[in-house]
């Protein structure tokens, strides 16, 4: 039986075992891209989608597209496909705030509402999985401008907590290539008598579309996701995108740096007060900036990063105003973290003689150098003391000091007479300088 068996397939019949085999291959050569069964389906979905339609059947529509943006063999098919890409955002397109307001404007259908968009807005996030995707949607204007829109305070919690995920992503694609406003004036200037209409402010553009998908608003819609009212998980995970892109070579640092609301949610993040997962990751995110050797003087320049840095560099913070406030010891993350952007400010020459005329950073290098616990409130006041004197002390000397290179970010001007033996320490050396003045190093920092 098993050789006649073999003689029918070597004539040509088929066997058992080839049956499935070529089922499979026929059902794969029917398969669509993108994981359609037909283009009966494809089509009844997308018209669905459309702008106009109803929730209740624009809902399983997405729901449908959603499943199918859950399998990874499906992210390329259905982003490069042009009519799913349109079906998508026109159901994440955020509400325009003129409208209905336009009486000589064609009729518009009613906005997309939340649930709607977040449904849309989740699908994009699994598209924006692959690598691929998301270096054409971080130049996509419909996408970019759809997200902005869906990241102001009004909108759903859940709907901004995807476009705060989705935003990270481009982010890291390059979405954010020159976001800086330092050319853009604090205040905005005083409108103008428009040659046209002739009218203060203009109205010529009236009625038409306001697009918010330049790099700037980008960076803004970014920069809302760090505020205090949201969760912490959400809030550490933007700085930690900040922090990545800072250190790579998708953006340059300075012209992120650049942008008023980023230095703005950085500094306050970083300050006393806020959760201790939030302050660690501002704090590595301004560490991350100042490793670029363009930003490094701007930083130091800018009193509310300054003020922050010292801050977090000390052992004891004040939390609170008033009757309420509270001195309360930081912890050696917050400190490890400020002290070393502080370590990267004073690699540039020209923020190390204003970094040495810092009491505050003083106190604050010698009570992290001190033995655990003993660094008291006392020690340190004498500590700083000590050093305003040791300043002091230098001001009538001429040549550089090397001693001073051993307790100091940067060597002072400090050596003694050529009439004196040798040099002569004042009682109020601080202890460090103490233990080393009698083992002075030959090489400076």
């Amino acid at each position: 039986m098993a050789a006649a068996e073999g003689a029918d397939d070597e004539d040509g019949g088929k066997s058992e075992g080839g049956e499935p085999e070529n089922a499979e291959k026929k059902q794969e050569e029917d398969h669509m891209d993108g994981g359609w069964e037909d283009e009966e389906e494809r089509a009844r979905l997308l018209a669905q989608c459309q702008p106009g339609t109803q929730d209740e059947e624009r809902l399983p529509a997405l729901a449908a597209l959603h499943e199918k943006a859950m399998e990874s063999s499906n992210w390329e098919p259905l982003w490069a496909d042009k009519d799913v890409r349109a079906a998508l955002l026109s159901c994440a397109d955020p509400p325009d705030p003129d409208f209905g307001k336009n009486p000589f404007g064609e009729e518009e259908p009613d906005p997309p509402s939340d649930f709607v968009r977040t449904l849309a807005v989740t699908t994009l996030v699994c598209l924006a999985t692959c690598v691929g995707n998301r270096s054409a949607m971080a130049e996509h204007p419909l996408l970019r401008h759809a997200l902005v829109g869906n990241a102001d305070e009004d909108r759903a919690f859940r709907l901004r907590e995807r476009v705060f995920l989705l935003l990270c992503g481009l982010l890291l694609a390059g979405a954010c290539t020159d976001p800086s406003d330092d050319h853009v004036p604090s205040r905005p200037p005083t409108p103008m008598k428009c040659e046209v209409c002739g009218l203060i402010p203009c109205v010529c553009k009236a009625g038409e579309k306001v697009w918010r998908n330049s790099d700037l608003e980008v960076c803004h819609a970014l920069m809302l996701g760090v505020a205090p009212e949201l969760p912490v998980g959400l809030r550490v995970g933007v700085l930690g995108t900040l922090c990545t892109v800072a250190l790579s070579s998708v953006v340059d640092p300075a012209l992120l740096w650049g942008n008023r609301k980023l230095r703005a949610g950085l500094v306050n993040a970083a300050l006393p007060g806020e959760p201790e997962d939030v302050r660690v990751g501002a704090l590595e995110a301004l560490w991350a900036f100042t490793a670029c050797d363009l930003v490094q003087p701007r930083m130091w320049g800018e009193k509310p990063v300054r003020e922050a840095l010292l801050r977090g560099a000390e052992a004891y913070a004040k939390v609170g105003e008033g009757e309420g406030e509270t001195t309360l010891r930081q912890t050696e993350g917050v400190r490890s973290r400020a002290l070393n952007s502080l370590a990267n400010l004073a690699s540039s020459v020209v923020n190390r003689a204003p970094m040495w005329k810092s009491s505050r950073l003083a106190t604050a290098v010698l009570q992290a150098g001190a033995p655990r616990g003993g660094a008291s409130a006392t020690k340190s006041r004498h500590g700083q003391r000590g050093h305003s004197k040791m300043r002091e002390w230098y001001k009538g000397h001429r040549r550089p000091c090397r001693a001073a290179a051993l307790c100091a970010p940067t060597p002072c001007a400090c050596w003694p007479s050529s009439r004196n033996s040798g040099p002569t320490v004042p009682r109020w050396w601080p202890r460090a300088c103490w233990s080393s003045w009698r083992r002075p190093r030959t090489t400076r920092p």
